[in-house]
């Protein structure tokens, strides 16, 4: 072999072997490029805007929604049910007549009791009448009995003068005595008649007896018409106060006797919602604290109004104690029974700093959320700053936040993967109330 062809096989090998290992070369440079592509792949989130704005701590707890008042009306006499002038959900006005009853048995009674308390006023008259003049009379006698002893003592005192100058006899002056004594006998019987006879005396007579035991008839027979008259009264059933016929128990025919459930009056505007407060919350909760209150199966619709009333014991059987919401209720939208919400403020913060509470997390520093920060080396939307913030007041959806890096018009991120992390590259798949964009998230 000559050196004309060891030089051209050296070279041959030599161009394979430089070949060989550019295209290794090429081949694991190829290689770190795409693992270098893959690890700068931008993550997808999630962003909404930090914002200022009022955040308050709110308590929800259960009621009841009950009427203001609530009568229950019944029949107190016996009687078919004559007309029922109501249905359900009709409102009616205080004396607004609800139900009759038939009450023609009760007016003939009436009418007997009439005639009974009339004979008994004119028995009583009758009495009385005759008693004056039985009055009149032993009085008049006593009178003269009176005048008589006087006459009689006169004649006799005359006499024994006259004895002692000898101008009669003794038998005169026995005879004189003896009247005087007859005469004192008459008056006092006539004293006797005269103090049975007068009314005003302090032994009661035997007619006077007879008036007080007729004074009494006439007085239960007055009574006696009294009664059937409140019984007529009761005959017609009347609406206590305003509001709404929440139940009616009766038709017309009915025979209503006492304890009969006739209809029954609801007064909703307004109402009150009765809720159970635990005793830990009850430094939030006191009369006049404002509240919202819902009901579930009126959806949409908010009712606001103030507690009235604590109560200062726990409700029997509970360790709660008793609040009352007073509520309008102009449309009686609200009935009684409804199982209804009531949400109390318990804290305020106002012009604070507020985002989302799902972008809030446990970091290894204590609490704190990812915002948007430039990323110029990477055509993305920017990275991931992890930032530290302190925790205020939160809701259900957002919460209160503050510290370095974190104010109004910030970027956070809200929904990322689990891998993200401080720094990772991100690519916003959608922004909510958003204020400013991406470029011009704080570095």
């Amino acid at each position: 072999m000559n050196n004309t062809t060891r030089a051209a096989i050296l070279i041959r090998g030599t161009s394979f072997a430089l070949a060989s290992v550019l295209v290794m070369a090429g081949f694991f440079g190829c290689a770190k490029k795409s693992e270098t592509n893959t690890a700068a792949q931008p993550e997808s989130v999630t962003t909404v805007v930090a914002h200022r704005g009022d955040l308050a701590e709110r308590l929800t707890l259960t009621g009841v929604v009950a009427a203001k008042a609530q009568a229950n009306l019944s029949s107190v006499i016996t009687g078919s049910v004559l007309a029922v002038n109501v249905n359900v959900g009709d409102r009616v006005q205080a004396g607004q007549v609800l139900v009759r009853i038939d009450d023609s048995t009760l007016r003939a009674q009436l009418q007997q009791n009439q005639g009974s308390l009339a004979g008994a006023q004119a028995r009583l008259a009758q009495i009385r009448s005759g008693a004056g003049g039985t009055a009149a009379s032993t009085n008049a006698n006593l009178d003269s009995a009176r005048v008589a002893y006087q006459t009689a003592l006169a004649n006799a005192r005359r006499n024994r003068q006259l004895f002692a100058q000898g101008y009669v006899p003794q038998v005169a002056v026995d005879d004189a005595q003896q009247a005087a004594a007859a005469a004192a006998a008459q008056l006092r019987s006539a004293e006797v008649a005269a103090q049975n006879a007068n009314l005003g005396g302090r032994t009661t007579s035997a007619a006077q007896s007879e008036i007080l035991n007729q004074q009494a008839q006439v007085a239960e027979a007055s009574g006696a018409v009294a009664l059937t008259q409140a019984q007529i009264a009761q005959a017609v059933v009347s609406a206590p106060f305003s509001g709404v016929v929440t139940q009616r128990s009766v038709d017309p025919g009915t025979l209503a006797v006492p304890g009969t459930a006739l209809v029954q009056v609801s007064d909703l505007n307004p109402v009150y919602v009765n809720v159970g407060i635990p005793e830990e919350n009850l430094p939030y909760i006191h009369p006049g604290t404002s509240v919202d209150v819902t009901v579930e199966s009126l959806p949409g619709r908010a009712w606001h109004g103030v507690v009235s009333a604590v109560n200062s014991a726990t409700t029997q059987g509970t360790l709660s104690y008793l609040a009352r919401i007073v509520l309008p209720n102009d449309e009686v939208a609200l009935k009684a029974g409804m199982v209804a919400n009531a949400a109390f403020i318990k804290a305020q913060h106002r012009n604070v700093i507020v985002v989302p509470r799902a972008a809030l997390f446990q970091g290894a520093n204590g609490d704190a959320v990812y915002r948007l920060a430039k990323a110029p080396e990477c055509k993305c939307d920017g990275k991931a700053k992890l930032t530290a913030v302190v925790r205020g007041l939160e809701t259900d959806t957002e919460v209160e936040v503050s510290g370095a890096g974190i104010g109004p018009g910030v970027s956070i991120i809200v929904q990322r993967p689990d891998t993200l992390k401080d720094g990772s590259l991100v690519s916003v798949s959608s922004a909510g109330n958003m204020t400013q964009s991406p470029a011009q998230a704080s570095k």
